[in-house]
Order: structure tokens, then C-alpha cells, then sequence
């Protein structure tokens, strides 16, 4: 009966699709369940009604079994897919806000300062720590220079002010071997100290 009504519907109307057919069969279907629904269920059509009602989820499962747009879909079963995707974006969420709240541990009001005018001279004694070795082996290591640029940015500043980092990442390029035309070397004037180990002392 559905497909002798499509065919009809299809050859009436030069536009229509099966697609169209489909969703105002469904919302009739619907919006009739909807008012059986709402009826007394004390008169004394009600075993029709009933009867009506039971004949319409059948056919509502015929539906159900042949949609290929996904437009059936019970509201129970809408709510059940949105509620799932509130649980998911909202344990995504709790996710953020715990890294968020692991990341602000590091944080301080009270970053270290460098007196005015020897921003370089900290510098120099970073990339002097990192060439340190012990044992033939490097005392720290970092796989990207690149971190220890973030590092001073975050935990120091310059005469009371935020140290941006534009003007650190300069002095530490990708290949400290191969440093490119934005790179930048430190001045002779700022090399102010260096690192000597210390002689071993006879127990």
C-alpha cells in the first residue's frame, strides 16, 4: 500500500522525491498517534482507539524498518542521543578544567626578577647550563631550545615587567648549529659569568 501511494505520489508531481513522501507519511502517522493519545480513555471508543493505536505502531514499524533518512526516530530515542552527547562534552569538559586546574599549580603571582637592563646576562647563563655536561653527558637536556625560551618567559620577568617571548625565542633556534637570519647571538658585553666545575676535594 506505502509503495502503491509512493509511485502515485511520485508520478503526480515532477519535483517530489521518495525522501518527501516519505517525512509527510511519518508526520501523519505522528500527528494521528498524537490525537488517539489525548483521547478518554473511558468512552466507549476507546477499544477502537486502542485498536487504531496498536494498528499505527505497526505501521510505524514498517516505517521504521525501511527509512533511509534517519527522520523515525522515536523522541525517546532523539533525548537518549542528546543526553549521550551532553555526557561526552561534558566529560571533555571535566577533562579541561582538571588539566586546567594541574597547569595552574605552575603558575605564580611572583615570577623571579632580573634587575633592569641584564636580561641577557640570564640568558647566556641558560644556555651556558644547558652545554654543561657530566660524564660526557648532558647535565640537563631539552629536545626543543624552543623550552627554554617558555621557561624564562613564564617564571621570570624583567624590572617588574612580563618578558615577551618574541624577544627570547631570537637566542634559541631550531638548529643551534644552523641558527637562521631571525636568530640572534649574545653580545660579548652581556657574557658576565661563567661556569667553572668545581675541583674534586680529597675525603
Amino acid at each position: 500500500m506505502y509503495k502503491y501511494h509512493l509511485q502515485f505520489f511520485l508520478s503526480k508531481y515532477d519535483d517530489a522525491t521518495a525522501q518527501e513522501f516519505f517525512r509527510y507519511v511519518w508526520e501523519v502517522i505522528q500527528d494521528a498517534i498524537a490525537q488517539l493519545r489525548h483521547k478518554d480513555r473511558y468512552t466507549s471508543g476507546h477499544a477502537l482507539n486502542f485498536r487504531n493505536k496498536f494498528h499505527l505502531h505497526r505501521f510505524v514499524e514498517y516505517l521504521q524498518s525501511m527509512a533511509e533518512w534517519k527522520l523515525c526516530r522515536t523522541h525517546a530515542a532523539i533525548i537518549a542521543a542528546k543526553e549521550g552527547q551532553i555526557k561526552i562534552l561534558k566529560e571533555q569538559l571535566q577533562r579541561l578544567m582538571d588539566q586546567r586546574r594541574e597547569a595552574e599549580k605552575w603558575d605564580t603571582d611572583f615570577p623571579i626578577n632580573i634587575v633592569s637592563g641584564h636580561f641577557l646576562t640570564v640568558v647566556d647563563l641558560f644556555k651556558k647550563i644547558a652545554e654543561l655536561k657530566v660524564d660526557d653527558k648532558e647535565l640537563v637536556f631539552s629536545q626543543m631550545p624552543i623550552t627554554w625560551a617558555k621557561l624564562i618567559c613564564r617564571y621570570f620577568q624583567e624590572d617588574g615587567e612580563p618578558i615577551k617571548f618574541d624577544r627570547v625565542r631570537r637566542y634559541y633556534p631550531r638548529d643551534p648549529n644552523k641558527p637562521s637570519s631571525r636568530s640572534s647571538a649574545i653580545p660579548s658585553e652581556n657574557k658576565r659569568f661563567s661556569i667553572i666545575p668545581a675541583k674534586s676535594r680529597a675525603i
